[in-house]
């Protein structure tokens, strides 16, 4: 059993990698690209709440960014998620979220984008995770399902829907599994107690060139969710783009190079701001062709937490020289345990600096800034100044330093204004033990992941929106902030 099970997974890699490497060389002056767009800020978000103040967003935006710090934690401390472990699949999901038990991944991330699964192609939208792998739909029928605003993925419309077989590598990638009838059954959940359940299954991958031409990938594996709930927002699924086996990015590695890239607009920017995401070779080629010359920081394996993008930081910088008080050692990630290090994530809003560097950050930072420091309490974040009739407010600098590259971070991606009143608040939080590295500080710098040669390209841009011209849209994502 174990050889054919063997036999069997040497097959079905071989037939993905063969039809990959044809896409690769048939369609590689092809550039695929994503629109991203603010979850509740852009005006085509189903959760767009025009009333919703900037405040209310940074609030709720605090919060999520700690429970998706505290997941990293949990899923850290459990070490690596044993792949292929049996559950029973006839035990319906209750609905009390808190009596699932099983290896979870981060709590859904920050973006939502839109994926073309299905012959004919049935787009759907989905939340975009750097924190898990899995890529799941809502499927019909269904018998737990949370509302969503399109239809049902309906694989009974789809030619070349099948469902994975139970003795597959693919299958073995999956936390939890079930044996239903020769076929592989999952169970997955998330750090804020969401799950999924359903068929593990193939189909074709629909991708859309900046020619307006699209490019199928066949036998891209897939969750097809019939029991699913928790906070989805709204959305048909998730699209998981971890480091692992199956994750949206590596199942495609072979077509895009295992390159991807992303750019965010500011917070600030208009309800119709859109940011770029580009796929394969485009992302280089647009990086080496920006005004401020990119440059690589490596990217950091951690035995206990695949899924993650780690970098190695080496120190913090305020008015470009050492904050006092922080070592190095504070960032470092040790292998053997899996604790510290630094993690780059674009699903959490306020970076979590590690307690040891961040007391001795907002010490410094509150020792030169002489604006009227007012309670921040109701936002969630610990300094914040009145800045009204302050026409043109001054910060000091804050740079990031990665091996390999500095990250310069202007006032916009240090210092967010809340309110129309000019509370003006510092865009960090302290977290213990390791650091997550959150979207705000990443906006207005485009990083290239460059997963194949193990590396993450940081440049500052002028304008992330500027960028969109090189790409054109393989659907559409959505921020949450």
């Amino acid at each position: 059993m174990a050889a054919l099970r063997l036999l069997k997974a040497f097959l079905l890699v071989a037939v993905v990698q063969i039809a990959l490497a044809h896409l690769s060389s048939c369609e590689n002056d092809k550039i695929i690209s994503v629109d991203l767009k603010h979850l509740d800020h852009h005006v085509d978000s189903p959760r767009h709440d025009a009333h919703t103040t900037f405040a209310e967003r940074i609030h709720s935006a605090v919060k999520r960014s700690q429970a998706r710090a505290s997941a990293f934690k949990s899923i850290v401390a459990a070490g690596v998620t044993p792949r292929g472990l049996n559950f029973d699949s006839t035990i319906e999901l209750s609905t009390k979220a808190t009596s699932f038990q099983s290896p979870v991944s981060a709590a859904p991330g920050g973006y939502i984008m839109s994926i073309s699964i299905g012959t004919p192609p049935q787009t759907r939208t989905a939340i975009a995770d750097t924190g898990s792998d899995l890529v799941w739909l809502q499927c019909a029928p269904c018998s737990v399902c949370y509302q969503q605003p399109d239809p049902l993925f309906d694989p009974r419309q789809s030619s070349t829907y099948k469902k994975i077989r139970y003795f597959s590598s693919l299958c073995g990638e999956l936390p939890q599994v079930s044996y239903n009838w020769g076929y592989c059954t999952y169970r997955y959940g998330y750090g804020d107690q969401s799950t999924t359940q359903g068929d593990f299954a193939l189909d074709t991958l629909t991708l859309t060139a900046t020619d307006g031409s699209t490019q199928t990938v066949p036998n891209f594996a897939f969750g097809c969710g019939k029991r699913n709930q928790g906070t989805f927002s709204g959305t048909d699924g998730l699209v998981g783009l971890g480091r692992g086996a199956i994750s949206f990015n590596e199942q495609i590695g072979s077509l895009i190079g295992s390159k991807f890239s992303y750019c965010l607009v500011d917070a600030f920017s208009s309800a119709t701001e859109t940011s770029p995401l580009l796929l394969g070779d485009a992302a280089e080629s647009t990086g080496n062709s920006l005004k401020a010359k990119i440059k690589y920081t490596p990217l950091i394996r951690n035995p206990a937490a695949d899924t993650f993008y780690y970098v190695k930081l080496n120190g913090i910088l305020v008015n470009n020289k050492p904050v006092s008080g922080i070592q190095s050692s504070v960032f470092t990630l040790n292998v053997l345990t899996g604790q510290g290090g630094v993690i780059l994530d674009s699903g959490t809003t306020i970076t979590q600096l590690i307690q040891s560097a961040y007391i001795p950050l907002l010490t410094k930072l509150q020792s030169l800034i002489r604006y009227t420091q007012i309670d921040s309490s109701q936002i969630g974040l610990d300094l914040c100044y009145d800045l009204s009739g302050v026409a043109r407010p001054t910060f000091p600098s804050v740079t990031f330093q990665f091996q390999g590259v500095d990250l310069v971070l202007p006032a916009n991606n240090l210092f967010l204004q809340v309110d129309d009143q000019g509370t003006t608040c510092l865009a960090l939080a302290g977290t213990s033990d390791f650091t997550i590295i959150g979207n705000i500080q990443q906006q207005n710098h485009y990083f290239l992941y460059d997963v194949a040669n193990e590396r993450v390209g940081i440049a500052p841009v002028d304008s992330c929106s500027t960028l969109k011209s090189r790409g054109a849209s393989a659907g559409s994502a959505k921020e949450e902030l």
